[in-house]
């Protein structure tokens, strides 16, 4: 039974319906998918920007995925990767960025990071604080592109799309300014420092200075470049006058520059290099072609006396000291012999020329020579007592004063007589009156003058003693009562005074004895005068003439 239902079964054939593949519902699916896929990675593609290396110092502030890279405040990119340098030296910051931005990645292209900070220009970068750090750029107009750069800690001088001037300006100066400090032109701030470095190599300073459009047109070929400390003070006869720079230049220093306009002055282009001068003074005391030296040679002190230090002649300023001291090729090894310290000294003669035509060096040197025939000397001068700088000053000759002139050519320039005077020479006279002073017999007048006060001493004791003695008297109870005692005499006094009054008896009586008394004194006048031309009438008669005597036999 059972194998017979087998075999019907196994006698039964199988059919096999065929299907096309191309037209099966299950591969619309992966079509779609792929389809997808293809669109999203050419949207990603073209979406997608350039991934740019950023090299920085440090990754301070920085993170994978939550760093942004903006442009104007406008997110274009996110840092992606953080690792250190390959000489290790810094980070190495990958940067994908999108699609917008991949026309900006140029060669002058310039990235810095933005976090809160306070400098010379005020407090930046607040809104970091809550959102973190962030790296902004300035888009580059090169038609190189670029995707490695250096990133900088503080964000560059010139902003998108400004037009200016750049400069570089190069001196041995003895202090370096930040980058960011103010470039000045008459305390107005007209640009900023891009870039300052060292030199090691020969001790000079770098910068590199951006001047804003309009400003730049203030440059010129004879423009000269100082560092301005911002705050001037300057004592004169007037007073002391204090000139301050703007906030920023007080803070950080700043360059200042000029602009003298003369005939062979000319426009400037993008790096032109210039000098870099320590101070304005510095620049206000730089030779010209017709500048003359002299040399001049001083026993006084020459403390306060400094390179710079001015030249005046009856109050006009006509040059400036160079070199001080001023030693030729070993002299200074004769220091103590000779006792003389040599200075240098330049005229300036466009400081004489005052609302005159300008003259040619010969015919200023030959003037000075003529002056210097007639005994022109120079003598160390007071500048500033408060400060203690001292000034040359050329004058003619000071009274018997001796002169000082060793030589009459020094280092190839012309010596100039000198004299002291000023205070030194106010010293010099007190130290003579002292010795003058010194040399009087001071000992024996002291001794005499002890004597008169031992004596004096004595005096005064004995007034002493005798003021104890009256004292004593005036203390005594009879001293006391004197007044009482004088003032009963007194009254009585006056008592009896009334009794010869001219209303009482006894005036009465004595005026008629007076009356009396020169009566008789008139009757008896002729005998008086008798007497008085003959005082024998009261013997001989008068009127009989005088007995001759008789001779003897």
């Amino acid at each position: 039974m059972n194998q017979d239902n087998s075999s019907e079964t196994r006698s039964v054939p199988a059919r096999v319906n065929k299907t096309n593949v191309f037209t099966s519902v299950v591969w619309i699916i992966p079509l779609v998918a792929l389809v997808a896929g293809g669109w999203l990675l050419m949207k990603q593609i073209r979406e997608t920007g350039p991934r740019i290396t950023l090299l920085m110092d440090s990754a301070e502030g920085i993170e994978v995925n939550n760093t942004v890279v903006k442009v104007l405040n406008v997110d274009v990119g996110r840092v992606i990767r953080i690792k250190l340098r390959d000489d290790r030296k810094g980070v190495e910051v990958t940067a994908q960025l999108n699609a917008d931005a991949k026309e900006l990645m140029r060669s002058d292209t310039q990235f810095w990071v933005v976090k809160p900070r306070i400098d010379q220009s005020g407090v930046t970068g607040l809104n970091t604080l809550l959102s973190g750090s962030y790296i902004a750029f300035t888009p580059g107009k090169s038609s190189e592109e670029k995707h490695t750069f250096e990133v900088q800690d503080i964000p560059p001088i010139a902003a998108i799309g400004q037009s200016g001037l750049r400069l570089k300006l190069t001196g041995k100066n003895d202090k370096i300014l930040n980058v960011g400090s103010p470039v000045l032109y008459e305390n107005f701030m007209v640009g900023m420092i891009e870039s300052a470095r060292f030199e090691p190599a020969d001790q000079t300073v770098h910068y590199t200075v951006f001047i804003q459009s309009p400003n730049d047109k203030l440059i010129n070929s004879n423009s000269r470049f100082w560092l301005s400390s911002g705050f001037h003070i300057e004592t004169s006869a007037n007073g002391i006058k204090v000139d301050s720079a703007p906030l920023g230049a007080l803070i950080s220093g700043a360059i200042s520059f000029d602009a003298p306009k003369t005939g062979d002055s000319h426009a400037v282009k993008n790096n032109d290099q210039f000098t870099l001068y320590d101070s304005q003074s510095e620049v206000a005391n730089l030779p010209d072609g017709r500048s003359i030296y002299y040399t001049a040679f001083f026993k006084q002190s020459v403390r306060g006396l400094t390179a710079g230090s001015p030249v005046e002649y009856k109050g006009i300023n006509i040059g400036v000291v160079t070199d001080v001291p001023y030693f030729d090729r070993n002299d200074s090894l004769h220091l103590f012999e000779n006792g003389w310290i040599p200075v240098r000294l330049r005229l300036e003669p466009a400081r004489m020329e005052i609302n005159a035509d300008v003259q040619s060096k010969d015919v200023w040197k030959q003037q000075f020579q003529t002056a210097l025939d007639k005994g022109l000397t120079a003598t160390i001068s007071s500048n500033n007592l408060i400060t203690g700088t001292k000034m040359v000053e050329l004058t003619e000759p000071r009274g018997s004063s001796p002169k000082l002139k060793p030589h009459t050519v020094y280092g190839g320039d012309t010596v100039i007589a000198t004299q002291t005077g000023g205070l030194d020479d106010l010293q010099v006279q007190v130290a003579n009156l002292l010795e003058k002073f010194n040399s009087l017999p001071l000992d024996k007048t002291v001794n005499n003058l002890n004597g008169s006060l031992a004596e004096l001493k004595t005096t005064l004791k004995s007034a002493d003693a005798a003021l104890k003695s009256v004292n004593s008297l005036v203390g005594k109870p009879q001293t006391q009562n004197l007044p009482a005692e004088l003032n009963a005499t007194l009254r009585e006094l006056r008592e009896t005074l009334k009794g010869v009054s001219p209303q009482s008896p006894v005036y009465s009586d004595v005026q008629s004895t007076l009356q009396s008394l020169d009566k008789t004194l008139k009757d008896a006048q002729p005998v008086i005068q008798t007497l008085k031309e003959k005082p024998n009438a009261l013997i001989f008669n008068q009127n009989a003439k005088d007995p001759i005597p008789k001779g003897s036999r």
